[in-house]
């Protein structure tokens, strides 16, 4: 082919400069662009086409390995105008994969050759898709994030093959129609100096910074060798690949679900990749259950992996590569016990197996991998440098002996590779481009990247972020679980605990858990910092005031009388005050109610805003006001009734109550949350367990809600009004609700508990 390398693409394929420059970079990318280049240039009907150009990058891009001698197909179709968008194309390759010798007619049908969707069908799509979803488009409005995108994508499910330009260009029209102008284009205020940057241009931010600031600390270690990139490159094509890898031995909780987001959003802003990966090489702390909850709890936060991998699946090639690793005098195995290989790594003192043959330590390591060695008796360590600064590059224990059965292979091994074996060996393995995790594994970034290049392995860019501190919760797995197997709590998924299934049974939305993540951000400042959990609290609130529906409950039942109240009165509550139009809840006032204790008093007080003897008060929804005549008292002296008169006059009155009337009322036990820890950042305290907050759970079980309830189901969410948002318990039964309160309907001003 006449001309350089560059200027074939530029010409044929239609590259700018930098586009040209940046894929010059990829040596196997441009080598099959040149030859894409040359089949196109070869076809006398080839005119080059920003359009066809597109096409043809993408065929050399995304074509895979397996089908791709049949590229000439692809360009032929291309170039002839059969093959039009990126959607066909995709649909090509799909039908090319699984039928390698493809008849025409059927590769045709799979990838719509031929079909014509006009404009006029496109617009009709749009108007009768959006019409469908108007009231959910107007009640969400611009603030629904991907607005046009999800319309797009409904279009298209409808008209596969329509031009994608075409479907937006109508949709945005449509969507102008229904909301007007959005946000972004109407006209800005002029910020003066004292004005705080707005939350969105910071969430801009800090996307913008995820990718071009995953660095850290450079080691010469990390660089990889051009044919290890190249090799790297083939596989993923150039694609960022990350991984979320818990450990399963125990469940997730808060800062793992920053963890979550930021590697499964980092992949998707880039149009990458991300795996589900399990670390268990520790068989006795995992189990299935573990394995379990973290795939829910993960699905439940909104992610889909791209594949679910458990390092286990990998111990074969590791114990290859320890044999490797050993007949390269880089390993060896030591028989000493396991405390005083410690004391000699905090000393800097070198093993006496430390320079024993290569062959005699692969002896010893078949033998500890046939169960020759007890537990302890002997491990195997890496041969770094016994003198290091960093304690971690001191001949760190590579693989232990551990007779246990692993919840995911079973009893085939009885030797288990460390953490500091296997994590950077799976991440290389499987081409993960950026390994993300917190800043605590900054230390062991030396020894990551010693073992790779020790094995000539492809070396993922490692890059550390600070872990997430939330006032009044210890967050160290170690600490959950001493509060669990303590019975402080019950159990991992106690409504007060930060783990996420504590946080779901409490009724925390995903939405308000990533809403809040996304606004705190990601960066590598210390892990010292401690976010209050009134920010977490603001989310939680926020999304539950547009979603949760609006009723009637009373926790604390004091039975009223109304003596004049001849006969029921039926009135109408919004289900959400806001938007009365979304549906309305109807209620009846009998002679009976019930209000709230709290609402009570035997003496008026000033700024009390409830019920006292001669005092008028309102109800919620109701038409008539309330006055107290008098009460009556039990025989322990406490008030078990009040007598009340409905009044009609037109008095504005100080307080307005919520009730439930008695005929209408179902039982309920009802557990108010508090933090669980009085001080903000108790995880500090020596004596962490003596600042645990015991007033943390109260339990009301005479609890009241309207009949309506009768039919909720686990994890449903209410506005309470007047008292808070509640969920569904699920220790609720057909005989009686219980309902956790998920939070305050306004901040509390008394977080710290002193």
């Amino acid at each position: 082919m006449e001309g350089s390398p560059k200027s074939t693409i530029k010409t044929i394929i239609g590259l700018s400069d930098q586009k040209a420059d940046e894929t010059l970079k990829n040596q196997n990318l441009t080598k099959k662009l040149l030859s894409i280049a040359e089949e196109a240039k070869n076809k006398p009907e080839f005119a080059p086409q920003p359009e066809i150009g597109k096409l043809l990058y993408s065929i050399a891009a995304t074509t895979p390995e397996a089908i791709w001698d049949k590229r000439a197909l692809l360009v032929d179709y291309v170039v002839n105008n059969k093959i039009k968008s990126q959607a066909q194309l995709e649909a090509g390759i799909n039908h090319l994969k699984t039928n390698p010798e493809p008849q025409t007619q059927e590769f045709e049908e799979a990838c719509g050759v031929g079909v014509e969707v006009t404009e006029e069908q496109i617009q009709e799509a749009v108007n009768q898709t959006l019409e469908a979803d108007k009231d959910k488009i107007l009640e969400a409005g611009w603030e629904s994030k991907g607005l046009p995108g999800t319309m797009m994508g409904k279009v298209r499910q409808h008209l596969k093959w329509a031009n994608p330009s075409l479907v937006k260009k109508h949709v945005d029209v449509k969507l102008v129609e229904l909301l007007g102008e959005p946000p972004a284009q109407q006209p800005k205020k002029k910020q003066t100096k004292q004005t705080k940057q707005t939350k969105p241009k910071l969430v801009e931010e800090k996307k913008r910074e995820k990718l071009s600031t995953c660095i850290g600390r450079e080691l010469k270690s990390a660089k990889n060798p051009p044919e290890l990139l190249q090799k790297h490159l083939e596989v993923t094509g150039g694609k960022v690949m990350t991984r979320f890898p818990p450990e399963p031995n125990g469940y997730l909780h808060i800062g793992h679900a920053k963890a979550m987001r930021f590697s499964f959003t980092m992949a998707a802003e880039n149009e990458g990749s991300c795996y589900l990966r399990f670390d268990d090489t520790n068989p006795e702390k995992e189990s299935e259950e573990y394995i379990q909850s973290i795939i829910d709890n993960v699905k439940w936060l909104g992610y889909t992996p791209w594949k679910i991998t458990h390092a286990s699946e990998y111990f074969g090639y590791i114990f290859e590569l320890a044999k490797e690793l050993i007949r390269r005098g880089k390993a060896y195995v030591d028989e000493q016990p396991g405390e005083e290989i410690k004391e000699q790594r905090k000393s800097c003192q070198e093993s006496p197996f430390r320079n024993t043959s290569p062959e005699e330590n692969l002896r010893k390591f078949e033998l500890m991998s046939k169960g020759y060695y007890s537990e302890g008796e002997a491990c195997l360590r890496m041969k770094i440098d016994m003198k290091h600064a960093n304690p971690c590059m001191r001949d760190p224990v590579a693989y232990r002996i551990k007779f246990s059965p692993h919840p995911h292979v079973g009893d085939a091994w009885c030797v288990y590779p460390t953490y500091d074996m296997e994590h950077c060996i799976v991440d290389s393995l499987e081409n993960i481009t950026h390994s993300l995790c917190t800043l605590e594994f900054e230390i062991r970034r030396d020894s990551y990247y010693w073992l790779l290049e020790a094995l000539d392995l492809y070396r993922p860019s490692v890059w550390e972020y600070s872990r997430l501190n939330i006032t009044n919760m210890v967050m160290s797995k170690r600490k959950l679980q001493k509060l669990v197997e303590e019975n402080w709590v019950k159990g991992w998924g106690d409504p007060r605990m930060p783990t996420i299934f504590g946080m779901r049974r409490r009724g925390y939305t995903p939405k308000a858990i990533n809403d809040f993540v996304d606004e705190i951000g990601v960066t590598r400042r210390g892990n010292e910092n401690v976010i209050s959990l009134k920010l977490l609290e603001h989310y939680v609130r926020k999304d539950l005031d547009e979603t949760a529906l609006r009723t009637l409950a009373v926790l604390d039942p004091l039975l009223v009388e109304i003596s004049n109240l001849d006969s029921s009165v039926v009135v109408e509550a919004p289900l959400f005050p806001k938007n009365p139009e979304n549906g309305k809840r109807s209620l009846t006032v009998h002679k009976n109610i019930y209000i709230e204790k709290s609402d009570f008093l035997e003496a008026d007080k000033p700024n009390y805003f409830g019920l006292a003897p001669g005092k008028i008060v309102g109800l919620k929804y109701v038409p008539f006001k309330l006055k107290c005549v008098s009460f009556k008292k039990s025989s322990n002296g406490e008030v078990e009734k009040v007598l009340c008169e409905a009044v009609y006059e037109d008095i504005k009155p100080k307080g307005v109550l919520h009730w439930l009337s008695a005929e209408e009322a179902i039982p309920c036990e009802t557990r108010l949350y508090d933090v669980l820890f009085k001080s903000e950042n108790p995880s500090e305290l020596p004596n962490w367990l003596d600042d645990f907050n015991h007033e943390s759970l109260k339990v009301l079980e005479n609890s009241l809600l309207h009949k309506d309830m009768a039919q909720v189901q686990e994890l449903d969410r209410f506005q309470f009004e007047r008292l808070g948002y509640f969920v569904v318990d699920k220790d609720s039964s057909a005989e009686k609700k219980v309902v956790n309160r998920i939070i305050t309907l306004t901040e509390t001003k008394k977080k710290a508990i002193a």
